[in-house]
Protein backbone atom coordinates (compact mmCIF):
# COMPACT_ATOMS: atom_id res chain seq x y z
CA UNK A 1 0.00 0.00 0.00
CA UNK A 2 1.34 3.41 -1.01
CA UNK A 3 1.22 5.85 1.91
CA UNK A 4 -0.54 9.19 1.61
CA UNK A 5 0.86 12.33 3.24
CA UNK A 6 -1.43 11.67 6.21
CA UNK A 7 -0.06 8.13 6.59
CA UNK A 8 3.54 9.39 6.31
CA UNK A 9 2.93 12.00 9.02
CA UNK A 10 1.35 9.38 11.29
CA UNK A 11 4.35 7.12 10.83
CA UNK A 12 6.67 9.93 11.95
CA UNK A 13 4.95 10.10 15.34
CA UNK A 14 3.88 6.47 15.75
CA UNK A 15 4.06 5.55 19.46
CA UNK A 16 5.33 2.08 18.49
CA UNK A 17 9.06 2.45 17.83
CA UNK A 18 9.01 -0.65 15.64
CA UNK A 19 6.61 1.09 13.24
CA UNK A 20 8.01 4.61 13.47
CA UNK A 21 9.61 6.25 10.44
CA UNK A 22 12.44 8.69 11.14
CA UNK A 23 13.28 11.58 8.80
CA UNK A 24 15.61 14.30 10.02
CA UNK A 25 15.87 17.19 9.50
CA UNK A 26 12.47 18.21 8.19
CA UNK A 27 13.34 21.63 6.81
CA UNK A 28 9.97 22.85 5.55
CA UNK A 29 7.08 20.41 5.99
CA UNK A 30 4.68 22.64 4.03
CA UNK A 31 6.75 22.27 0.86
CA UNK A 32 8.14 18.79 1.45
CA UNK A 33 4.93 16.81 1.90
CA UNK A 34 3.25 15.85 -1.37
CA UNK A 35 -0.01 13.90 -1.72
CA UNK A 36 1.86 10.58 -1.64
CA UNK A 37 5.55 11.45 -1.22
CA UNK A 38 8.09 13.47 0.74
CA UNK A 39 10.55 15.82 -0.98
CA UNK A 40 14.24 15.64 -0.09
CA UNK A 41 17.09 18.12 -0.41
CA UNK A 42 20.55 17.82 -1.92
CA UNK A 43 23.41 17.72 0.59
CA UNK A 44 26.86 19.32 0.28
CA UNK A 45 29.05 16.30 -0.56
CA UNK A 46 29.62 14.68 -3.95
CA UNK A 47 31.75 11.95 -5.49
CA UNK A 48 32.58 12.94 -9.05
CA UNK A 49 33.75 10.25 -11.47
CA UNK A 50 37.17 11.07 -12.84
CA UNK A 51 38.05 10.81 -16.52
CA UNK A 52 41.05 8.52 -16.34
CA UNK A 53 43.25 6.86 -18.91
CA UNK A 54 41.94 3.39 -18.06
CA UNK A 55 40.17 0.83 -20.19
CA UNK A 56 37.78 -0.29 -17.43
CA UNK A 57 36.97 -0.29 -13.73
CA UNK A 58 38.76 -3.28 -12.20
CA UNK A 59 37.10 -4.50 -9.02
CA UNK A 60 39.80 -7.13 -8.60
CA UNK A 61 42.54 -4.52 -8.16
CA UNK A 62 41.35 -2.34 -5.30
CA UNK A 63 39.36 -2.47 -2.13
CA UNK A 64 36.67 0.12 -1.43
CA UNK A 65 38.82 3.04 -0.19
CA UNK A 66 41.35 2.56 -2.97
CA UNK A 67 38.61 2.16 -5.55
CA UNK A 68 36.99 5.46 -4.58
CA UNK A 69 40.34 7.26 -4.45
CA UNK A 70 41.32 6.14 -7.94
CA UNK A 71 38.03 6.55 -9.77
CA UNK A 72 36.31 9.43 -7.98
CA UNK A 73 37.07 12.90 -6.71
CA UNK A 74 35.37 14.15 -3.55
CA UNK A 75 33.76 17.58 -3.86
CA UNK A 76 32.34 19.46 -0.87
CA UNK A 77 30.26 22.55 -1.58
CA UNK A 78 29.40 25.41 0.70
CA UNK A 79 25.85 25.41 2.05
CA UNK A 80 25.73 29.14 1.19
CA UNK A 81 23.28 29.52 -1.69
CA UNK A 82 25.28 32.53 -2.96
CA UNK A 83 28.34 30.35 -3.58
CA UNK A 84 28.90 28.63 -6.91
CA UNK A 85 27.52 25.11 -7.22
CA UNK A 86 28.67 22.00 -9.05
CA UNK A 87 28.02 22.04 -12.79
CA UNK A 88 26.81 18.69 -14.09
CA UNK A 89 27.55 18.62 -17.79
CA UNK A 90 25.64 16.60 -20.39
CA UNK A 91 26.65 12.95 -20.17
CA UNK A 92 28.32 13.36 -16.77
CA UNK A 93 27.58 11.29 -13.68
CA UNK A 94 28.09 12.22 -10.03
CA UNK A 95 27.09 10.68 -6.71
CA UNK A 96 25.33 12.94 -4.23
CA UNK A 97 23.18 12.33 -1.18
CA UNK A 98 20.11 13.60 0.57
CA UNK A 99 20.43 16.13 3.34
CA UNK A 100 17.85 14.06 5.21
CA UNK A 101 18.72 11.00 7.30
CA UNK A 102 16.16 8.17 7.24
CA UNK A 103 15.40 5.18 9.39
CA UNK A 104 12.86 2.76 7.95
CA UNK A 105 10.92 0.37 10.19
CA UNK A 106 10.80 -3.34 9.35
CA UNK A 107 7.45 -3.13 7.57
CA UNK A 108 8.05 -0.06 5.43
CA UNK A 109 9.94 0.16 2.12
CA UNK A 110 10.68 3.23 0.05
CA UNK A 111 11.48 4.44 -3.42
CA UNK A 112 13.30 7.60 -4.42
CA UNK A 113 12.41 9.35 -7.66
CA UNK A 114 13.19 12.68 -9.28
CA UNK A 115 10.88 15.66 -9.14
CA UNK A 116 9.26 16.46 -12.47
CA UNK A 117 10.53 20.06 -12.50
CA UNK A 118 14.12 18.79 -12.63
CA UNK A 119 13.39 15.78 -14.81
CA UNK A 120 12.08 18.13 -17.49
CA UNK A 121 15.51 19.78 -17.52
CA UNK A 122 17.20 16.42 -18.15
CA UNK A 123 18.29 15.61 -14.59
CA UNK A 124 18.05 11.98 -13.46
CA UNK A 125 18.45 11.23 -9.75
CA UNK A 126 19.15 7.50 -9.91
CA UNK A 127 20.50 5.02 -12.44
CA UNK A 128 18.87 1.84 -11.16
CA UNK A 129 19.12 1.99 -7.36
CA UNK A 130 15.91 3.76 -6.44
CA UNK A 131 14.59 1.19 -3.98
CA UNK A 132 15.04 1.46 -0.19
CA UNK A 133 14.79 -1.73 1.87
CA UNK A 134 12.86 -1.99 5.15
CA UNK A 135 15.25 -1.61 8.07
CA UNK A 136 17.58 0.77 6.19
CA UNK A 137 19.07 3.70 8.08
CA UNK A 138 21.17 6.52 6.64
CA UNK A 139 21.13 9.22 4.01
CA UNK A 140 19.96 8.19 0.54
CA UNK A 141 22.54 8.21 -2.24
CA UNK A 142 21.61 10.08 -5.43
CA UNK A 143 23.04 8.82 -8.74
CA UNK A 144 22.86 12.10 -10.63
CA UNK A 145 23.22 12.29 -14.39
CA UNK A 146 22.45 14.91 -17.01
CA UNK A 147 20.74 13.65 -20.16
CA UNK A 148 19.97 17.15 -21.40
CA UNK A 149 21.96 19.39 -23.73
CA UNK A 150 23.13 22.07 -21.27
CA UNK A 151 25.00 21.98 -17.92
CA UNK A 152 22.85 21.96 -14.77
CA UNK A 153 24.11 23.77 -11.66
CA UNK A 154 23.64 21.67 -8.52
CA UNK A 155 23.51 23.47 -5.17
CA UNK A 156 23.01 22.15 -1.64
CA UNK A 157 19.47 22.58 -0.40
CA UNK A 158 17.74 22.08 -3.74
CA UNK A 159 14.68 19.80 -3.62
CA UNK A 160 15.74 17.44 -6.38
CA UNK A 161 13.94 14.24 -5.43
CA UNK A 162 10.98 12.72 -3.61
CA UNK A 163 10.56 9.55 -1.58
CA UNK A 164 7.41 7.46 -1.53
CA UNK A 165 6.69 4.81 1.09
CA UNK A 166 5.09 1.39 0.82
CA UNK A 167 3.59 -0.47 3.76
CA UNK A 168 4.32 -4.19 3.57
CA UNK A 169 1.68 -6.79 4.33
CA UNK A 170 4.03 -8.38 6.89
CA UNK A 171 7.30 -7.15 8.46
CA UNK A 172 10.47 -8.32 6.75
CA UNK A 173 11.97 -11.49 8.23
CA UNK A 174 15.49 -10.13 7.73
CA UNK A 175 15.35 -6.33 7.33
CA UNK A 176 18.35 -4.45 6.00
CA UNK A 177 19.81 -3.64 9.42
CA UNK A 178 19.91 -7.35 10.27
CA UNK A 179 21.13 -8.52 6.88
CA UNK A 180 24.59 -10.09 6.77
CA UNK A 181 26.93 -7.80 4.89
CA UNK A 182 24.62 -4.76 4.76
CA UNK A 183 27.13 -2.63 2.87
CA UNK A 184 25.48 0.77 3.06
CA UNK A 185 23.74 0.72 6.43
CA UNK A 186 24.14 3.86 8.53
CA UNK A 187 25.73 5.93 5.79
CA UNK A 188 25.66 9.62 6.87
CA UNK A 189 26.31 10.84 3.34
CA UNK A 190 27.69 9.79 -0.04
CA UNK A 191 29.03 6.26 -0.18
CA UNK A 192 30.45 4.89 -3.40
CA UNK A 193 30.09 1.42 -4.86
CA UNK A 194 31.01 -1.56 -2.73
CA UNK A 195 30.39 -4.09 -5.48
CA UNK A 196 33.68 -5.80 -4.64
CA UNK A 197 32.15 -6.84 -1.28
CA UNK A 198 29.37 -8.92 -2.89
CA UNK A 199 29.76 -12.62 -2.00
CA UNK A 200 30.02 -13.68 -5.65
CA UNK A 201 32.74 -11.08 -6.22
CA UNK A 202 34.70 -12.37 -3.21
CA UNK A 203 34.65 -15.84 -4.74
CA UNK A 204 35.88 -14.47 -8.05
CA UNK A 205 38.60 -12.34 -6.43
CA UNK A 206 39.72 -14.99 -3.93
CA UNK A 207 39.08 -18.37 -5.61
CA UNK A 208 41.44 -20.25 -3.28
CA UNK A 209 39.92 -18.87 -0.12
CA UNK A 210 37.63 -21.23 1.77
CA UNK A 211 34.34 -19.79 3.09
CA UNK A 212 34.11 -19.30 6.83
Amino acid sequence: MLLSEIDIARRLVDPDEKKRLIITPIVDARHQFGPSSFDVHLSTDFHQLENLNRSSIRLDEERSAELQAKYTKKVVLSADRDKEGLYLHPGEFVLGSTLEYFRFPDNLAGRIEGRSSWGRLGLLVHATAGFVDPGYAGALTLELSNVGRLPIELKPGLRLAQVCFFEMSTPSLIPYDKKHGAKYFGSPGVRGSRAHADPEMRKILNPERKPR
